[in-house]
């Protein structure tokens, strides 16, 4: 097999002796074209279209080529005998000498100058632009001979100097033909290589794009998709750190659906690129209480009181569990806890998903194969029947990586078999209550974020106010804390919330249920007083029967046959 070689020379006088040379070469098939710099580099542009092999040329044209095509190029060096060929037609010459090239003319040119003691000055220039100027200061400090390659002796010739052209003989030329064949085995094993792993990454894996340094496409391969499912421009949004993108996850919205893009830094040989990879969200449309996210940092828990400063650190020695139950009145801040533990255990790897325990129970093979956490909330809606299943279905997953996070308001009998199930870990929420130091540093976050996301005006709120919040009983927790600052940072035009904001609003509240005489209370039959006691209760949930059973240590059904009767 021969190899279908382009060579372009730089000057005419080289084409005779290619045509020589290639007499005795038959593994080359050699096309010789004339151009030179950058009048070259279209030559070779086509020449790649039109599939040759290898590229050859010589010097600066060689080095302006080899950047703009992909397939290899060969530089025609200056042997020893062509500089001492042009230094002896040079020698008899009167006057000052010169030699201006690049470092492929001038590295060799130095060194028999230096060596045979030859009075030739040797000028290494970087760039062809930099050729006129430096000869026309040559001639202006008496130099009368410039030796070197085209340009050079162009720019001679424009200054009325003598030049001589340093030509490549036949050793340089068979030189370049040896380095074609070794360089052209190797570049077909590389590339024998490389359409293999291409191959292997169509069968194996689908729907990614590897950008660049500068962004640039490198490799994409669509199964899905007929192109990148997002506009590239936005893939490298933000430009996170390598330590916050290894593996992250991200969930897109597209023209499609949902998408889950990942992204993972790669350092190749000092280059950086970036693999993008797109894969369907698994959600089941309309399924209630399933919410699918990616939890990008670290959320904010306020812990300056010792209670929840305790809670942090139960967490903390817990991480590894792979069940963890979070116990708290309604309001304590459950789901962004499960968040928390989620970030602190992925670091932004993998997905997060928040589903009822019923969805659990009927889908839990339908969830996301990505998702890392699953916090399950709604376990008042199960029988004392499906709890023990739900301890089963939750013991027969077999990821290791996945972790769930129930929440309970209350460690009531029904829930015995997941509250002392050896698997399961159990870590208690203060309520607002019991963490009063806390009211402050939460109040400054929420006005602060209420300002960054609702445009609020408040930025600060009063001693006096605050003094108020933190006497008031909360019983609805944190998420009451965060719904009374809303209306006052929306209701307030000043940047001030005062005293008598903060007053206004908790003045509106229901007053906390009266606890009747246990006299009056305890008198009648067993039914009468047990109805007394559900009503009661009942009072103090807002008739919340979901809460009320609860508190009962009963399920919902036989607290409805109890209102029945």
């Amino acid at each position: 097999m021969t190899i279908k070689t382009l060579f372009i020379a730089p000057y005419p006088a080289m084409i005779p002796l290619i045509e020589e040379c290639q007499q005795e070469e038959q593994d080359l098939d050699i096309h010789i074209e004339l151009g030179n710099l950058q009048e070259a580099i279209p030559v070779a542009k086509e020449g790649e279209r039109q599939g040759y092999d290898v590229i050859i040329s010589r010097g600066g044209t060689a080095k302006l080529i080899e950047a703009e095509v992909g397939i290899p190029v060969i530089d025609v060096h200056v042997s020893g005998y062509d500089m001492l060929r042009v230094l002896t037609l040079a020698n008899d010459f009167p006057g000052k000498k010169a030699i201006v090239g690049f470092s492929n003319i001038t590295l060799g040119a130095k060194a028999i100058t230096d060596v045979l003691d030859i009075g030739v000055e040797v000028f290494t220039i970087e760039k062809a632009q930099e050729v006129d100027e430096l000869v026309k200061d040559l001639k202006m400090n008496g130099y009368e001979l410039i030796m070197g390659d085209v340009v050079t002796i162009e720019a001679a010739a424009r200054y009325s100097l003598e030049g001589i052209l340093i030509q490549s003989g036949r050793e340089a030329i068979f030189e370049a033909f040896m380095k074609v064949k070794s360089t052209y085995r190797l570049y077909q094993s590389k590339q024998q290589e490389i359409s293999l792993l291409h191959a292997l990454l169509q069968e194996t894996a689908s729907n990614f794009v590897v950008l660049g340094p500068q962004g640039q496409v490198v490799y994409e391969h669509w199964t899905d998709f007929a192109a990148c499912p997002v506009p590239v421009s936005e893939l490298r949004g933000g430009d996170l750190q390598d330590s916050e993108t290894q593996g992250a996850t991200e969930i897109r919205e597209v023209p499609q659906g949902k998408l889950k893009q990942k992204r993972v830094r790669k350092v190749v040989r000092g280059q950086v690129y970036d693999l993008y990879t797109f894969s369907e969200l698994r959600e089941r449309a309309g399924l209630s209480g399933e919410r699918i996210e990616a939890v990008s940092q670290l959320p904010m828990i306020v812990a300056k009181s010792p209670s929840m400063s305790e809670t942090l650190d139960g967490i903390a020695r817990h991480l590894s569990s792979t069940c963890l139950v979070l116990i708290g009145e309604a309001g304590t801040g459950k789901r962004l806890l499960s968040q928390y533990i989620h970030y602190k255990k992925h670091a932004g790897e993998g997905l997060y998903a928040h589903l009822t325990a019923r969805h659990v129970l009927d889908a839990m093979d339908a969830v996301d194969p990505d998702v890392r956490t699953v916090y399950i909330n709604g376990l008042d809606e199960l029988s004392p029947e499906d709890i023990s299943r739900l301890v089963s279905v939750l013991g027969a997953q077999h990821d290791p990586r996945r972790t769930y996070v129930l929440a309970l308001e209350q460690e009531t009998p029904a829930y015995r078999p997941l509250l002392f199930d050896e698997r399961s870990v159990r870590v208690h929420i203060p309520s607002l209550q019991e963490r009063k130091e806390d009211i402050r540093p939460l109040a400054t976050y929420y006005i602060a974020a209420f300002h960054g996301t609702l445009g609020t005006s408040p930025i600060k709120i009063k001693e006096e106010a605050l003094a108020l919040l933190e006497a008031y009983h909360w019983p609805g927790n944190v998420d009451e804390l965060k719904a009374l600052l809303k209306d006052a940072v929306t209701g307030e035009k000043g940047y001030v919330i005062g005293k008598a904001k903060i007053a206004g609003l908790l003045a509106k509240k229901p007053a906390q249920a009266e606890v009747p005489e246990s006299r009056e209370f305890l008198q009648g039959t067993l039914d009468e007083i047990e109805k007394r006691i559900i009503h009661a209760i009942m009072k103090e949930e807002n008739d919340n029967q979901t809460r009320v059973a609860e508190r009962l240590g009963i399920n919902r059904s036989t607290l409805w046959r109890k209102l029945k009767q």
